[in-house]
């Protein structure tokens, strides 16, 4: 059996939201398509008794979540969709919401040659277009999927937590991770397995459960570059 050829190259992944952008992307995204057409707006307020119960809950939140996906998708081409997030990536990527300290590293990497990874929740086809619109274009987008549907979008198992070192193996990166990047306790799997991490603007409760479980083995990295500490 032939495997990967190993690349000598230092590996960086990089989170997204939170780390090199502001927020939450997608769900933004969702929202600014369910402003599109009032109806979508009277869908998910006549299912607010559903939705509120699940989302409040921990295991059942993906399920609401993907509810509310189906609502702001349903009767919009795949093609269009693509051009929607498309035009609301070029606004997600503008100078206000970019984590400069972030987003220089990544550049730094790049310039020294490093490979550079962007592993990511939020889904393609918007998580590629704003790393595209961050000037990050030679990286590579690790990011969760969607599969169109009569009913609209279907989310598949997002790109997060242990899924997201899985799926990074799963395309063929198999050298060890040298740096990663991540302003979550979510990503306690790509930190664990990373030689260097950087938390970025953690909270306290984040970087409490990251203490735990890593001790002082991370660098925390603050949007102001003069504030970098480790603790």
């Amino acid at each position: 059996m032939s495997h990967p050829p190993t690349d000598p190259r230092p590996l960086a992944v990089f989170d997204l939201d939170g780390t090199l952008v502001r927020g939450d992307s997608f769900g933004h995204f969702t929202r600014v398509l369910l402003r599109r057409a009032h109806w979508r707006l009277v869908a998910v307020a006549l299912c607010l008794p559903i939705i509120g119960p699940m989302y409040a809950v921990p295991a059942t939140r993906r399920h609401a979540l993907a509810l509310v996906l189906r609502l702001a998708t349903i009767g919009l081409p795949a093609a269009r969709f693509e051009e929607l997030a498309h035009d609301f990536a070029a606004v997600r990527a503008v100078e206000g919401n970019r984590i400069t300290i972030t987003l220089a590293r990544a550049r730094a990497h790049l310039a020294a040659g490093d490979r550079v990874v962007i592993a990511t929740s939020c889904a393609d086809p918007l998580a590629g277009a704003i790393c595209r619109e961050l000037g990050l274009a030679p990286v590579q987008v690790i990011a969760s999927c969607l599969a169109p549907s009569r009913t609209g979008m279907r989310a598949l198992p997002a790109c997060r937590g242990p899924r997201k070192v899985a799926r990074i193996r799963a395309a063929g990166i198999t050298d060890p991770i040298t740096h990663a990047y991540s302003d979550s306790s979510v990503d306690l799997p790509l930190l664990t397995e990373a030689t260097h991490r950087y938390l970025i603007d953690p909270t306290p409760s984040h970087l409490t459960r990251i203490h735990t479980r890593l001790g002082p083995t991370y660098q925390v990295l603050r949007d102001d570059p003069g504030s970098a500490d480790r603790p």
